[in-house]
């Protein structure tokens, strides 16, 4: 299916572009999974790599932006928007081992709580944790705080918005609404047709001249058909 101005055919059911329209809607756990996908094929690799990595340290999935820095190996340096990410995420990369060294000499007794699980960055575990409260504790204003900031972390744009809507008098924090307002517009950018999603990576992200290039399949882009 040719598409517009496009020389190639656009697939909007491909992983690729399912992992472009992620990451360019925000949603950060969903790009992280789909980049993984993506980056089995040696033609996208490098750009597998580079997006899924930073996909997996804005999701707080340190683990997995490991896997992708392996991608990453052949350049000189890593391309700044993931090697600013990486570096900001080297404390919570520390303080997560000297966490796993507590629980493996015995140290740190009982369950982790929330704000320790968002301290350490396990955004997913903490949503997890959030939401088998008690419904007392649950809807305290402390912890729908956190679990509202653990949603917009993952790029969960819907359940922030939803958690807000029947929150919004515990959710009165200035920063919060300033997620809130761009969860808003995330949100209606998912339901854009897959080619204006395409086409805003293209010209907005970091990656965006690496994937034209691919797609075009120019000198010096990974070969192959897309």
């Amino acid at each position: 299916m040719s598409v517009g101005l496009y020389p190639f055919p656009l697939n909007p059911r491909t992983p690729l572009i399912d992992a472009v329209c992620a990451t360019i809607c925000g949603q950060w756990f969903e790009a992280a999974d789909l980049w993984f996908e993506v980056y089995h094929d040696p033609r996208f690799r490098l750009l597998a790599a580079q997006c899924g990595a930073e996909a997996s340290l804005r999701a707080g999935l340190l683990d997995l932006a490991e896997y992708f820095y392996l991608g990453l190996g052949d350049l000189a340096e890593a391309p700044a928007f993931v090697g600013i990410l990486r570096e900001k995420n080297e404390p919570i990369r520390s303080a997560r081992m000297a966490y796993y060294g507590r629980r493996l000499d015995g140290r740190a007794k009982g369950a982790v709580g929330g704000g320790e699980l968002m301290r350490l960055h396990f955004y997913r575990e903490a949503v997890r944790y959030f939401l088998v409260l008690a419904p007392a504790e649950r809807d305290s204003a402390a912890v729908v705080t956190l679990l509202a900031r653990a949603y917009a972390l993952l790029g969960a744009q819907a359940s922030l918005i939803a958690l807000y809507e029947s929150q919004a008098g515990r959710l009165d924090d200035a920063d919060l609404t300033v997620l809130v307002a761009r969860a808003r517009r995330l949100l209606i950018r998912q339901s854009d047709p897959p080619l204006t999603n395409v086409q805003r990576f293209q010209q907005q992200h970091a990656a965006g001249a690496l994937f034209t290039a691919i797609i075009e399949d120019r000198p010096g882009a990974p070969a192959g058909e897309f």
